[in-house]
C-alpha cells in the first residue's frame, strides 16, 4: 500500500514539475525552456562553484540603498528572478516566485538552494564590498556583466545622488532587447565547410601545479595595473590587453621552466555572441581559444608577436570557425538530449570533471561602463574556486586594470615573474598579499555538502 502512495505521490511531483516548465521561463510569457548553452556546468559530481564578481566601493555599503537599487535593477533583468527545475535529467528556467534579497554577511551562499531562494544569482555584502554570485549554467560573465552596470548605477543614484544617465547602461524602465533571453545552442548553423581552419594543438606544456586536488580552499593574488601605462605599450607593439597579458604571462613561465619541452599555452575564454547572430543573449556563448608560445615565437621582437597573436586570434574568431566550434557544442548536447536520466547525463559530461587546459587560462571581461561613478569605487574582481593549475581573471575598471590570479596552491612564484616583465616596460603596479578564498558549489540537487568561507 505504501509503494502505491510513493508511487501517486511521485506522479503529483512530476505534474506540478511539468506545469511549471510549461508555465515560465526566463520570462513569464514563455516556456519549456531547457539549459542548452550552459548545459556542461550542471553536471559535476559535486556541483559547480559559483562564479563571484566582487564590487569594491571607497566607502562602507549601505544595505537600505543596494535594496533599493537591487529592486529596481530587477525590473528590468526577470531572467536573474529564475530557479531551475530538474526533470528526467535536464534544467529547466522557470520564474521564482521568491524574490531576490539583498543580504549581508561574509558567507556566500550555495545557488539554487533555500538560503538564497533558490535563485541562480545572490547578491550579498559585507563592509565596501558588493558581491554578486552566479552560476555558469544561467549566464556567462558577459550576460551578468549588464546587470552588474545597472545596479552600480542605481546604487550610486541612491547612496550618492548622482542621476546622470550613462549610455549604455541598461534601466529599469527600458524594454528587453531583441534576442536577450534567446540561447544560442537550440539548432545547428551553416558556414562554409570548404573553407581551411586554423589548427592549433591543445597538447602544451602543464605547469607541475596543474593537478587536481580535494582542497576547497583556492588562493589568489590581486594585481592592479596602470591602465594608461599598459594601453601605452599596447599601442606601441600591436597588441591588445588580452594579447600583451598573454605575452607577458607565458614569457614569465618560460623563466621559471627554461628547459620547457612544449608550448606554453594561454587559453582564451572568447565570445561567440556576433559571430552566431546572438549579440545581446544573457546565456552562455563562450568557447576557448589558444595562444601558444613557443620558442621560435619569444624570439621575435615584442611588436612582431603582437601582430603575430593577433592573426592568431582572427583566424579563431572567424565567422564560420565558430560557427563549425558551435555545431561541435550542439552535437553534444544532442547526445545528452538522448538520454533519459541526470545519472546517464553526468556520466556522459564525467569528462569535464578531469579535463586541464594546459597551460594557463585567460579571461578578460573587459571595460564596465560606469560614467562618473567610477569616482566611488575601487575597483572590481571576478574569482571562482575550482581553478586547477593557474587562472587569470582581467577586468578594466576606471582607470585599472584588475588582475586576479586564481591558483590551487599557494605560491606567489608566477605572479612575482608577471610583475618583472612589468618592471622591464615600467608599467605601474600594486599587487596584494596571497588571499584565502572559497565559493561554494551549487545546491541544485542532493549532493555532498562541503564547508567553506568567502575571505
Amino acid at each position: 500500500m505504501s509503494n502505491i502512495f510513493q508511487d501517486i505521490l511521485e506522479k503529483l511531483k512530476q505534474s506540478e514539475k511539468q506545469t511549471l516548465i510549461r508555465s515560465s521561463g526566463s520570462t513569464r510569457g514563455s516556456g519549456n525552456e531547457k539549459i542548452r548553452s550552459g548545459q556542461s556546468y550542471l553536471y559535476k559530481l559535486r556541483g559547480m562553484e559559483s562564479e563571484v564578481i566582487e564590487i569594491r566601493f571607497k566607502k562602507k555599503i549601505r544595505g537600505s540603498f543596494l535594496t533599493q537599487a537591487l529592486s529596481e535593477t530587477m525590473k528590468r533583468y526577470p531572467y536573474f528572478n529564475t530557479k531551475l527545475i530538474e526533470k528526467d535529467g535536464d534544467f529547466y528556467i522557470v520564474q521564482n516566485d521568491i524574490s531576490l534579497q539583498v543580504r549581508k554577511t561574509k558567507q556566500l551562499a550555495k545557488l539554487g538552494g533555500i538560503e538564497c531562494g533558490y535563485h541562480l544569482i545572490d547578491v550579498t555584502y559585507n563592509d565596501r564590498s558588493v558581491f554578486v554570485s552566479f552560476h555558469h549554467a544561467l549566464c556567462d560573465g558577459r550576460g551578468i556583466k549588464p546587470f552588474i552596470e545597472t545596479l552600480i548605477w542605481y546604487y550610486c543614484r541612491f547612496a550618492y545622488g548622482n542621476e546622470i544617465r550613462v549610455d549604455g547602461i541598461r534601466y529599469a524602465d527600458e524594454e528587453l532587447l531583441d534576442g536577450e533571453t534567446a540561447d544560442p545552442f537550440l539548432g545547428t548553423y551553416e558556414y562554409d565547410d570548404k573553407k581551411q581552419f586554423i589548427s592549433l594543438s591543445r597538447d602544451a606544456y602543464a605547469l607541475p601545479e596543474n593537478t587536481t586536488t580535494n582542497e576547497t580552499i583556492n588562493y589568489r593574488y590581486e594585481v592592479t595595473v596602470s591602465q594608461k601605462d599598459f594601453m601605452a605599450t599596447c599601442k606601441r607593439n600591436n597588441a591588445t590587453p588580452v594579447i600583451l597579458l598573454s605575452i607577458f604571462m607565458s614569457k614569465a613561465i618560460t623563466e621559471i621552466f627554461p628547459d620547457y619541452d612544449k608550448p606554453i599555452n594561454a587559453n582564451i575564454a572568447t565570445d561567440m555572441r556576433e559571430a552566431l547572430g546572438y549579440p545581446n543573449t544573457f546565456k552562455n556563448c563562450v568557447k576557448s581559444m589558444i595562444l601558444p608560445y613557443d620558442r621560435e615565437f619569444s624570439a621575435l621582437p615584442l611588436e612582431e608577436q603582437g601582430k603575430k597573436y593577433r592573426e592568431i586570434l582572427n583566424a579563431q574568431r572567424d565567422y564560420d570557425y565558430c560557427r563549425h566550434e558551435a555545431n561541435a557544442m550542439i552535437g553534444l548536447f544532442d547526445r545528452l538530449d538522448t538520454l533519459d536520466s541526470y545519472d546517464e547525463k553526468r556520466k556522459i559530461m564525467a569528462f569535464f570533471e578531469g579535463m586541464q587546459l594546459n597551460t594557463y587560462i585567460v579571461s578578460y571581461l573587459g571595460q564596465f561602463n560606469l560614467g562618473d561613478n567610477k569616482t566611488y569605487l575601487d575597483g572590481i574582481h571576478l574569482y571562482n574556486s575550482g581553478t586547477t593549475g593557474l587562472g587569470i581573471n582581467m577586468i578594466s575598471c576606471g582607470e585599472k586594470f584588475l588582475l586576479d590570479f586564481k591558483q590551487n596552491f599557494r605560491s606567489d612564484r608566477y605572479v612575482k615573474s608577471f610583475l618583472k616583465q612589468l618592471d622591464e616596460f615600467q608599467i605601474a603596479y600594486d599587487v596584494s598579499e596571497v588571499i584565502e578564498f572559497f565559493t561554494p558549489t551549487d545546491k541544485l540537487l542532493k549532493r555532498h555538502d562541503e564547508g567553506g568561507q568567502n575571505s
